[in-house]
């Protein structure tokens, strides 16, 4: 198994961050994935204006967008604070979605067969912007100086409040930091797994005989399709985890009890 891991380079592919035409392979694949995003709403937004979609893709996106909007947004903020919202965690969830997607795909689709949040560098970004939302919705929802002086709760003794500041301020950056790893480790994880079992496929018919080789790739290649479609799953509820936390976090922010 070590020389196994050894002939892959599984750690060199997952943080490979050579720099391709002054861009990194992560870096070229968000952008092509925002330039995606952004013709994807800006056609969505002109058929739903014209003729409402019944079925198709577009059904299942706008279906998405609805169900986004009423389970996760509505749920959390109301309709009248989660209005205000709507673009931003929309946004959110896709661009996430359509990352971890991307990292599942094959050449030529995906040319340099990463996922962009099995990036440290990217997940911390958009945790980032999670944080900055979440602090700037809060101090114009109570006010800038209000809103830091209200994160230790009513009621607290006098004599604890400085240490009970401390922590509740310290806890601020916990929060995008579990964002960060959550997602990070997440999609790593799987797509290490994949990697192992594309290496056992190319490796194990070169060490052993034919008889021995061919059940074993055969077991392997189901293996890569069962954690293809487990991949595929784990995408779309790490993207729905990171958008319901950054609801909460917003959410917790702009409370009247803050």
């Amino acid at each position: 198994m070590t020389s196994l891991l050894a002939a892959e380079d599984i750690v060199h592919h997952l943080l490979d961050y050579t720099q391709t035409a002054g861009l990194t392979a992560h870096q070229w694949l968000l952008v092509g994935i925002a330039v995606f995003t952004i013709v994807l709403f800006t056609v969505m937004a002109r058929r739903t204006t014209e003729v409402p979609p019944k079925k198709g893709f577009f059904a299942l996106l706008e279906f998405t967008l609805v169900w986004l909007r009423d389970e996760i947004v509505y749920a959390w903020l109301g309709p009248e604070r989660g209005r205000r919202f709507l673009g931003f965690f929309w946004t959110m969830f896709f661009f996430i979605l359509f990352c971890n997607l991307l990292g599942l795909l094959p050449f030529p689709f995906n040319p340099w067969e990463r996922t962009p949040t099995g990036n440290l560098a990217v997940t911390g970004a958009l945790a980032a912007v999670t944080f900055v939302v979440t602090q700037l919705s809060g101090m114009r929802e109570h006010g800038y100086l209000k809103y830091w002086i209200h994160l230790v709760p009513a009621g607290t003794p006098l004599f604890l409040w400085p240490l009970v500041w401390v922590i509740e301020f310290i806890g601020l950056f916990t929060k995008p930091f579990a964002l960060t790893v959550r997602l990070f480790a997440n999609m790593t994880g799987g797509h290490a797994a994949l990697l192992a079992l594309f290496g056992f496929l190319y490796f194990v018919p070169h060490s052993n005989s034919g008889i021995l080789g061919v059940p074993t790739t055969i077991a392997s290649f189901g293996f890569i399709l069962f954690i293809l479609l487990l991949e595929t799953l784990i995408a779309l509820i790490q993207a729905y985890i990171f958008t319901v936390l950054s609801a909460i976090f917003v959410s917790l922010a702009v409370a009247e009890e803050h």
